[in-house]
Parts: C-alpha cells; structure tokens; sequence
C-alpha cells in the first residue's frame, strides 16, 4: 500500500512539473520525455541504417550531387558561423580548441533557413523528400579539430552521418557508446547521440558530412504523435528561434562590377 502511495506521488510530481514547464518553457518537456524513452526503451550506440531511416538511399544516391553543392559553398568557407556562435550553449564542446566546427544548417527544429537553403537548392529539394528529418546541415571539422565528450539530450531522434569530404590520410572518427566509425565518402551511418559520443580529426584536411536528426520509426505507435509533439514544442522556444536566426550564412550577393 504505501508502495502505492509513493508511486502516486511521484507521478503526480511528475505530471505537475511537466505542467509547469509547459508554461514556463514548453521545449523542457522534451527533458522528461527522453527520460521516459531511455528507462523503457534500449537500442543499440550504432543502428540500422536501412531498417530505421529507410528514406537514407535517396541521399546516399546522390552524394555527389550534395558533395558539389557543398564544395561551391566551401568557397566561402569563412562566412559559415561556427557552431557557438549559432548556439551559445554548445561552447563547451565546439570551442574547446582552436580548431573551427563551422555549421551550414537548412533546416533546424523543423524550420528551413530559406537563405541557406537557396545556396544548395538541389540538396534542399533531396531534403524536403523526407519528412522524418527535423535537422539537416552540413557540418564542417577543421584540420586537427577534436570534439570532446557528451550526450545529446532527446532520445526521440537518431543521428545521421553521410560522409561527404573526408581526409584521406590519417584518422577522422567518431566513438559513440565505445564504437568507432570512420567516416568514408559516400557513405552513411545511423546511431543514438544521447550515449556518450567523441569526434576526432587527427588529419591537416577539412571533413565534412551532412548531419541529420530523424525522427525515431521503432517506437511504439502511440509514442509517435507524442513524440512529434513534444519535438515539436522546442520551436516555440526563444533560444532556438534565435538559434535558427543566427544560423543564416551572411554573404554580399552583389555582383562583382557593381
């Protein structure tokens, strides 16, 4: 009986503070709900990638149409914003050295950044074919950069990685959950960002691959509007809608004679 009392006690606190968040910050709910995710449901640091985001082969296809729109944004490499500066919060593990972690993002949290977008339009229109994808950008580590060790925090998503521009002498690698991969062109990798994950570019050379955040297909079928929902709640928070703003790459479209 009293086991009875004090489950229902924690879950009254439970649901009283989530009502609050909803109020103070609704996208904290997001908090809870991965908290819910890792104590019911267990999956692997690295997962399937043709079993869990089946809509990869369109942009594993066509690579190389993503790697040449990426190249002509790479000329002006140094107009793209390092991740800390679009995001404050992630100082800690995108400016711990002096290497950049530089961010061309198209989509964020479901919102497209239209000036980014319009610099890669074939990208975007691969892109805007999957409507599982939350997040899409191209992410770039500098010669030597190094990204510490962290979780991500919202379990209703998986990472995904499609290698792009990658050194080709010496070792560029992730470890997530204590497995490594090695990034190559051309291909592709589905994992769980919420185990503890690391990022090595031990090479002089840039590398590069489009990152994307996928909504999860192996939950139950109740968890998948809840689970969009609650994703969904992150839009109306200020600090990402600021995020988003930053995001957009500054660049003079005057022409050259002009």
């Amino acid at each position: 009986m009293i086991v009875l009392e004090v489950l229902g006690w924690v879950l009254a606190s439970f649901i009283l503070l989530n009502v609050v968040l909803y109020f103070v910050e609704p996208s904290l709910i997001a908090i809870s709900f991965s908290l819910i995710l890792r104590l019911f449901f267990k999956n692997p640091p690295i997962v399937d990638v043709d079993e869990h985001f089946k809509g990869h082969q369109l942009l594993k296809d066509n690579w190389e149409v993503i790697r040449d729109e990426l190249l002509e944004v790479l000329k002006d490499e140094s107009s793209i914003p390092k991740f800390h500066e679009i995001d404050k919060i992630q100082r800690f593990i995108a400016d711990g050295d002096k290497a950049a972690w530089r961010i061309f993002m198209f989509m964020g949290y479901n919102n497209w950044q239209e000036a980014n977008c319009a610099r890669a339009p074939k990208t975007t229109a691969l892109l805007k074919q999957l409507p599982d994808i939350t997040t899409a950008m191209f992410s770039i580590l500098s010669p030597y950069k190094h990204i510490p060790p962290h979780n991500g925090f919202y379990k209703g998503v998986y990472r995904y990685h499609l290698g792009l521009v990658i050194p080709k002498n010496g070792e560029c690698y992730i470890v997530n959950g204590g497995e490594r991969y090695d990034w190559q062109e051309g291909e592709d990798i589905l994992f769980d960002d919420t185990y503890k994950h690391a990022v090595w570019n031990k090479t002089d050379e840039t590398r590069v691959v489009l990152f994307c955040d996928v909504f999860r297909t192996d939950l139950p079928k109740f968890f998948q509007p809840i689970n969009r929902w609650v994703y969904g709640l992150r839009e109306r928070s200020g600090r990402l809608k600021k995020v988003i703003k930053n995001a957009e790459v500054q660049v003079d479209l005057k022409p050259e004679n002009a």
